[in-house]
C-alpha cells in the first residue's frame, strides 16, 4: 500500500524549509497532519506486515523532524514543533501517545525558556491534552505522567507568581488563565501526584480570587472564575477520605471571611441583623478607614477603603457560589443555614430612600464613607442573588422549602435598586429559577411581593420592543384647596436643540443589553403559567397580557390562553386568543389551540370589545401600586368592594347585596380587562373578522327568570345595559319557595302611589330570585305552554 501523499508532502516540507519560515506554514502543516490520521494511528504490527510500504519510514521521519525542531535553538522552529505535536497527538491515538515521552520533556523545557508567550500558551494547551489522554492508560501514567507532572506544576506556579509580582512584569494574564485552567483539568485526574503542590498553588492563585482596587494588577473576570474553580478543586488532593471535611472547612472559612469583611464595610450602619448560626463579630473601630486582609499564608491580600472592601466581599460571595456549583470528590453537606444567614444580613442593608433619617446610622462615620457604601450596595446585592441562583441550580427540587425566603430577600433588594439594569437582569434570572421549581405553590403574600418585578419586566420588554419611550422628568406639583395635585409649567430650557428636536418622530433606542432583554422575555411567560393566577391582581395580569401582545411573545400569549385569569368572585376574564391568531396565523401550536377551543364552543363575542387597543392605559398599569397600612397592594377587587359599599344605599333606597353574585366591573378606562357584568349573547361568526375580535369571557350566562307582576307571569331575559343608561344592580337571592317572588321596597311603592317625581320610586331595588333549577323549571315551562 502506497503512503498517503499528505505524509510525503509533510516530510518534504519539514526537511526543506528553514525553521524561521515554518511559523507561517503552520496552518498548512497541521492540515496535512490531520489528513494522516490513519497511518499515524495504525499499530506497529500492521505496519510491519507490508514490507514494501514506505509509510513506517515516513512516520519515523516525521517524528524525528518534530523532535529536532522542539530541541533546537530556533524559537520559530519550537513553535512549529508544538503545533505539530498537538495535531499528531489528537489524530495518532495510543500509538503516538506512547512515544510522546521525549516530547513531554521538551515541552516542559519550553515553559522554562524565554520563548514568546504564544509558544508557552500553546505549550500549556498541548501538555494538558497529553496528560488528559494519558489518564486512560495506567502503564503510560507510571512511565510518563508521574515522573514529569511535578516539573510541569512547578513551571506553572512560576508563571502564575511572575504575573502577580509587580507592575513592571510583562507576563500576560491570558497565559496565567491558560495555566490555571490547565491545573483545573489535571488536579482531579492526578490528585495523589499533586498533593505536595497544593499549598504552593493556593499561595499563587490567592491574588486572583477576590481582587480589589488597591491591588497592583487588574484581574479580568475570566481569570477570577478560573482561579476560584481551581481553589475549590484542591480538596481532591486530601489524603484518604478527607476530601469532604476539607471542602467543609474551606467553605466555612470563606463564610467567616465574608462576615469579617461585612463588619468593616457596614460599620456606617447599626445593623438589626442577628445571626442564627452563632456568629459573633468583634467590635469594629470607627477611626481611620475600614481595612482587612493580611500577609499570612492563608490570608487574602490586604485592602483599605469601603470600595475595596465591597469588591473583596463580592469576590468572596462569588467564591461561595463556586463552592456550591463545582463538582466534589465525595458527597458533602451544604451549609444552607449559614449561607442564608449571610445573605439575610447582606440584604437587610438596602439603599436609603429620599433621606437617611429613617435609617439607623452610625454618627461617628462621615458622609463620604456612607455615600461610598450606598454606591457599593447594588454590586453586593447582585452577588447575593448570583449565589441564590447557584443554590437553586445545585439543589433543584430540594430548593422548594427555600423559595419563600429567597423571594423575600430578592424583593427587598429589588425594591430599592430596581432602577439599575444589572440588578433587574439578575432578579429576572433568579425569579425564573424559583418559579420553575415552586411557582404554583407560592402563597398570596409572596406573589404580591413579585408585582413590582412583573411591572418592571413588562416595562423593559415594552421598551425593548419600541412600544414604550423613556419617561421625561416629571414636573413639580402643587396642592390645590381640593387636595388635587396640578402640574406646574415646565421651566424653559436654555438649550436651543430642545426646540429643534421632535421627540415624537425620533426613534426609540433601547440601551438594555441582549442578555437583559432575553432574561425579561424568558420570564414573562412564567408570570402567566407558573404563578397562582388567583393571587394576582387584575392590573398585574392585564399588564402581562398587554405586554405579551405588543411584544409578539408567542410563548407568553399561549400561556395566557392556557391559563385564563379568574378573579376572587369566580369570573373568567377575556382571552387574548384573537391577537394570538392574528400575529401567528400559520403556527401549528396556535392552530391546534384554536381548533380545539372552537370545537368546545368556549369563545363568544363580548360587547364593547371592538377596536380595543392594548396600548390603552399602559401608563397607569406601569405605575407603582399604592400601599395600604398593611403594606398590601390595592387591587381591582378591593376597589370594587369599596364601590359596592358606597352603592348599598342609592337615593334613600336600601339594597340587599348578595356576596355570591357577580358584580359589574369598573369602567374599562381603569380596568385591565373589560369584563361585562351582563350576559353575553353567543354568536357564531368566523375568526377572520378582524373588526370584531373574539374573546373568551368563559362566564356563566345569566339565565332567564320568571317575574310575577300584577298576578301574571312574565319571562324576563337578562339583557346587557347600554353604556349611556344607568345600570341597576340585580341581586340573586337564595330560593325560598317553588315560585319566584318579586320583593319591592315599601317606600318605593308609596312613592309610586303618591305620584312623587323624585327618583326614590323609580329607582327602587328589585330583588329577583334567579336560582337555576334544570329539571323543575323546564317542566313548569312545558306545562304553561
Amino acid at each position: 500500500m502506497a503512503a498517503p501523499p499528505d505524509l510525503r508532502v509533510l516530510c518534504r516540507r519539514l526537511t526543506s524549509t528553514p525553521p524561521d519560515e515554518l511559523t507561517r506554514l503552520c496552518p498548512v502543516l497541521v492540515s496535512h497532519v490531520l489528513r494522516c490520521g490513519g497511518p499515524l494511528s495504525a499499530t506497529q504490527d500492521s505496519k510491519g506486515k507490508d514490507k514494501s510500504s514506505e509509510t513506517p519510514v515516513l512516520i519515523h521521519k516525521l517524528k524525528t523532524s518534530i523532535t529536532t525542531l522542539l530541541t533546537g535553538r530556533n524559537s520559530s522552529g519550537r513553535f512549529a514543533a508544538i503545533c505539530l505535536i498537538k495535531a499528531v497527538i489528537d489524530v495518532g491515538g495510543w500509538e503516538c501517545l506512547r512515544a510522546a515521552g521525549p516530547w513531554i520533556t521538551g515541552l516542559i523545557s519550553v515553559l522554562q525558556k524565554p520563548d514568546p508567550f504564544a509558544s508557552k500558551q500553546l505549550c500549556v494547551i498541548t501538555l494538558t491534552r497529553i496528560y488528559t489522554l494519558l489518564h486512560g492508560y495506567q502503564t503510560l501514567v507510571r512511565e510518563m505522567a508521574t515522573p514529569t507532572l511535578p516539573s510541569y506544576v512547578n513551571a506553572c506556579i512560576q508563571i502564575i507568581k511572575s504575573a502577580s509580582s509587580g507592575k513592571n512584569n510583562m507576563t500576560p494574564l491570558s497565559l496565567v488563565e491558560s495555566v490555571v485552567r490547565s491545573l483545573s483539568k489535571i488536579v482531579p485526574l492526578y490528585p495523589t501526584t499533586l498533593r505536595p503542590s497544593t499549598a504552593p498553588i493556593k499561595a499563587a492563585i490567592k491574588v486572583y480570587l477576590a481582587p480589589t482596587m488597591t491591588d497592583q494588577i487588574v484581574v479580568p473576570q475570566s481569570l477570577r472564575q478560573a482561579s476560584r474553580h481551581l481553589s475549590v478543586l484542591l480538596h481532591y488532593t486530601a489524603a484518604k477520605d478527607g476530601s469532604s471535611s476539607e471542602w467543609a472547612k474551606a467553605i466555612s472559612a470563606t463564610i467567616k471571611d465574608c462576615h469579617i469583611t461585612a463588619d468593616q464595610v457596614f460599620r456606617a450602619v447599626h445593623e438589626s441583623w442577628e445571626s442564627t448560626t452563632g456568629y459573633r463579630g468583634e467590635a469594629v473601630s470607627t477611626e481611620g478607614e475600614p481595612s482587612g486582609g493580611g500577609d499570612e499564608t492563608d490570608d487574602l491580600p490586604s485592602w483599605i477603603g469601603v470600595g475595596a472592601g465591597s469588591q473583596r466581599l463580592v469576590g468572596l460571595i462569588d467564591q461561595l457560589a463556586e463552592y456550591v456549583t463545582s463538582p466534589t470528590k465525595a458527597s458533602v453537606t451544604l451549609p444552607i443555614g449559614e449561607l442564608l444567614d449571610l445573605t439575610s444580613r447582606l440584604t437587610l442593608v438596602i439603599l436609603p430612600g429620599n433621606s437617611e433619617e429613617n435609617m439607623n446610622l452610625n454618627a461617628a462615620i462621615g458622609k463620604e464613607e456612607k455615600a461610598e457604601l450606598w454606591s457599593s450596595l447594588p454590586e453586593i446585592h447582585t452577588a447575593v442573588m448570583r449565589l441564590h441562583i447557584a443554590m437553586v441550580h445545585s439543589l433543584k427540587e430540594n430548593a422548594l422549602p427555600l423559595s419563600t425566603d429567597l423571594i423575600d430577600q430578592m424583593a427587598r433588594v429589588f425594591t430599592s435598586s430596581r432602577h439599575l439594569a444589572p440588578v433587574r437582569e439578575t432578579t429576572y434570572q433568579l425569579a425564573k429559577e424559583i418559579l420553575l421549581i415552586s411557582g404554583p405553590s407560592l402563597p398570596k403574600l409572596t406573589v404580591k411581593s413579585l408585582v413590582p418585578v412583573i411591572q418592571t419586566c413588562c416595562e423593559d420588554v415594552l421598551r425593548a420592543s419600541g412600544h414604550l419611550e423613556d419617561k421625561p422628568s416629571q414636573p413639580t406639583t402643587t396642592t390645590t384647596t381640593n387636595g388635587k395635585k396640578q402640574p406646574q409649567q415646565k421651566p424653559s430650557s436654555t438649550n436651543a436643540d430642545d426646540y429643534l428636536n421632535n421627540s415624537s418622530s425620533s426613534p426609540t433606542i433601547s440601551t438594555l443589553s441582549s442578555n437583559h432583554i432575553s432574561a425579561a422575555t424568558t420570564i414573562l411567560p412564567l408570570f402567566l403559567s407558573h404563578l397562582p393566577q388567583k393571587h394576582l391582581s387584575p392590573d398585574a395580569r392585564g399588564l402581562a397580557d398587554r405586554t405579551a401582545i405588543l411584544s409578539s411573545n408567542k410563548t407568553a400569549m399561549l400561556a395566557s390562553c392556557l391559563y385564563p385569569y379568574k378573579d376572587s368572585r369566580g369570573r373568567y376574564y377575556p382571552s387574548i386568543l384573537p391577537f394570538l391568531i392574528r400575529q401567528f396565523p400559520r403556527d401549528q401550536e396556535v392552530e391546534i389551540l384554536r381548533t380545539n377551543l372552537l370545537r368546545a364552543g368556549r369563545y363568544v363575542l363580548a360587547a364593547g370589545q371592538d377596536g380595543w387597543d392594548p396600548r390603552e392605559g399602559l401608563d397607569e398599569l406601569l405605575q407603582e401600586p399604592a400601599e395600604t397600612g398593611d403594606n398590601d397592594v390595592v387591587g381591582d377587587d378591593e376597589a370594587v368592594n369599596e364601590d359596592e359599599a358606597a352603592n348599598e344605599t342609592t337615593n334613600g333606597t336600601e339594597m340587599e347585596i348578595d356576596s355570591t353574585t357577580p358584580k359589574a366591573s369598573k369602567p374599562k378606562a381603569t380596568n385591565a380587562f373589560f369584563v361585562s357584568s351582563t350576559a353575553q349573547q353567543q354568536v357564531d361568526e368566523p375568526l377572520e373578522d378582524a373588526g370584531r375580535p373574539l374573546i373568551t369571557p368563559m362566564k356563566r350566562k345569566a339565565p332567564a327568570s320568571n317575574v310575577v307582576e300584577n298576578g301574571k307571569k312574565k319571562r324576563v331575559e337578562a339583557v346587557q345595559e347600554q353604556e349611556n343608561r344607568q345600570e341597576v344592580q340585580v341581586t340573586i337571592m337564595p330560593k325560598v319557595s317553588a315560585e319566584p317572588q318579586v320583593a319591592v321596597d315599601s317606600r318605593a311603592k308609596d312613592g309610586a302611589n303618591e305620584g312623587d317625581d323624585s327618583d326614590s320610586g323609580s329607582d327602587g331595588s328589585v330583588e329577583i330570585d334567579m336560582t337555576m333549577e334544570d329539571d323543575d323549571d323546564d317542566e313548569e315551562d312545558e306545562e304553561e305552554e
